[in-house]
């Protein structure tokens, strides 16, 4: 199958649901090396915190899809994969696909011969938002992050969910929220929420080091 620039620049925003789950999986290892401290003080300073202690980390995905222009959700699966400067989500099944961030650049593979397309981020202001506010959490940045976003911390360190809105027009036309659900360390549940309706639910399973 063949795409277009223009096609794939058309469909950037569906891709940053992708995108999304790369990022906020990411989270997932670092949390669970680290170990969030289960204390009454326990508080958003804290978790980015723990947020910036780990670089890199493998995990294993199944990823529902739900598209108003579908049916049936569509299910993915495959792993994950994050080191400084790098993330990417390797989709195994129903078909291979794979997407990669390495510093301002996008690159997307489809199919058994792995036809490449790249984007620039900076061309795209509400995806590289989007990605940069990510970043910030992986890092443990929460000024950075607050730039993008508007952060919510609910419930405690066994139980908890972080709760990303975006603060600029470009990205809240296009995602409501991101909410990033776990405890004990754990990352559980990712879900992304559009505008349109559609979301993304994941699970993940970190893989055993």
């Amino acid at each position: 199958m063949r795409l277009s620039c223009s096609a794939l620049a058309c469909s950037v925003f569906t891709c940053s649901i992708l995108v999304c789950s790369i990022f906020a999986c990411s989270v997932l290892a670092m949390l669970l090396w680290s170990g969030v401290a289960h204390t009454a003080d326990w508080n958003l300073s804290l978790l980015m915190d723990e947020l910036s202690r780990r670089s890199s980390g493998q995990a294993e995905f199944s990823e529902t899809k739900y598209l108003a222009v579908l049916d049936e959700p569509i299910e993915q699966s495959g792993t994950l994969a994050f080191a400084p400067g790098r993330l990417e989500k390797f989709t195994q099944r129903p078909h291979a696909e794979r997407m990669t961030v390495i510093g301002d650049d996008l690159t997307v593979e489809i199919g058994p011969e792995r036809k490449k397309r790249k984007l620039r981020l900076h061309r795209y202001p509400a995806l590289w938002g989007f990605i940069e506010g990510l970043r910030a959490t992986l890092t443990g940045d929460l000024e950075a992050l607050r730039r993008f976003y508007d952060i919510e911390l609910h419930g405690s360190a066994d139980d908890w969910e972080l709760v990303l809105v975006p603060n600029r027009s470009e990205m809240s036309a296009v995602v409501r929220l991101v909410s990033i659900r776990g405890g004990f360390g754990r990352i559980s549940i990712i879900e992304v929420v559009q505008e349109s309706g559609d979301r993304s639910v994941m699970q993940i399973s970190e893989r055993d080091r």
